[in-house]
């Protein structure tokens, strides 16, 4: 059974039995969790899973402006977090509900987007890259190959404006993080000259368009390369030497959940390790619970790409909060997208 399964029959009982049951309503990425996991929740619990996903971070934060009131667990990334968090839209943390947060790499509980984990808890973490067609493309190692006229029409970009212009940055040694209008508009010019060879940016089908071969190489996150890795053995993914983005989901609870209790419930039981572990399996997203790595096939925690190695860590960032600057690059963003 499938998450579009879950949210189907979620939707049918709901309708069919009033609101008295429990209901458990979560927001989450595209393919970002194991499905059983969710089943097994069900049975536990006696709850019903209604599980809708989302593209971005800015797609998520827009349903929540306007009111969403119906999201019990939600999974932000990093900078998101604190721009929620300054808007009111999570509420502050129970502790004493998810005694499993006990078990999380001591890396993960004091990150700057929320300091003590006062109104998130991590998810999952990995990193962005390219993925690519190694059969038909050889070794990939550099962000310049979006640029090579040899492959125009066949390269993607994520429909993401931070991740695309923090592609143009690393590619000019600048930070992730940058607020420099000039070197924005470098920034600008080298996107406007990468057209020419995109495809299109895409966040929902990028995995499936490497896969059919229609793209031969995609700006992707590590984990969503690997799954579709497992189907064909011509593609790989690497980090860039230039750098990339490190990102790291947290489950957090709207300030307007209407299940707060079965929220902690369900955010408790993802912590346990040997669920983690499963999570991990199927995912292919490293997760900071050193317990769970047991459960964790071996080809899995042996790899760098989804356990990043300290050389990978050392050249990419997070991305922060920009403030205000958000807006500029807002406006850059729209430009570019008309050109």
């Amino acid at each position: 059974m499938n998450i579009k399964h879950i949210a189907i029959l979620g939707t049918l009982f709901l309708l069919s039995c009033g609101n008295n049951e429990k209901v458990l309503h979560v927001y989450n990425w595209t393919d970002y969790i194991n499905n059983d996991i969710l089943l097994e929740f069900e049975q536990k619990t006696g709850a019903k899973i209604i599980y809708d996903t989302y593209a971005s971070n800015e797609d998520l934060l827009a349903k929540l402006q306007i009111g969403a009131s119906e999201y019990d667990v939600i999974f932000p990334s990093d900078y998101m977090i604190s721009i929620m968090i300054e808007e009111k839209l999570i509420s502050k943390l129970d502790k004493s509900k998810l005694p499993y947060m006990k078990g999380l790499d001591p890396k993960f509980t004091n990150l700057p987007y929320n300091p003590g984990n006062t109104h998130s808890v991590p998810y999952a973490y990995g990193i962005t890259g390219i993925g690519y067609n190694a059969t038909e493309m050889g070794e990939v190692d550099s962000w310049e190959v979006f640029w090579n006229p040899k492959y125009a029409e066949r390269l993607l970009l994520l429909d993401d404006m931070r991740e695309v212009f923090g592609i143009a940055f690393k590619r000019l040694g600048y930070s992730l993080n940058d607020t420099i209008p000039a070197h924005l508009n470098e920034a600008m010019a080298m996107l406007v000259e990468q057209k020419r060879y995109l495809k299109k940016y895409e966040s929902s089908l990028e995995k499936d368009l490497l896969l059919s071969g229609d793209a031969l190489a995609i700006h992707s996150y590590s984990g969503d390369v690997y799954q579709i890795m497992e189907e064909d053995s011509n593609l790989a993914f690497c980090v860039p030497k230039e750098g990339a983005t490190l990102f790291a989901e947290a489950m957090c609870i709207p300030e307007k959940a209407p299940h707060k209790d079965l929220a902690y419930e369900f955010i408790n039981f993802m912590l346990q390790p040997e669920i983690a572990g499963k999570n991990i399996n199927e995912i292919w997203y490293a997760m900071p619970i050193p317990a769970a790595l047991p459960f964790v096939d071996e080809e899995i925690r042996n790899d760098t790409n989804i356990f990043p190695s300290p050389e990978i860590m050392a050249r990419s960032e997070f991305m922060e909060d920009l403030g205000n600057y958000t807006e500029v690059m807002e406006r850059a963003w729209s430009e570019l997208k008309v050109y």
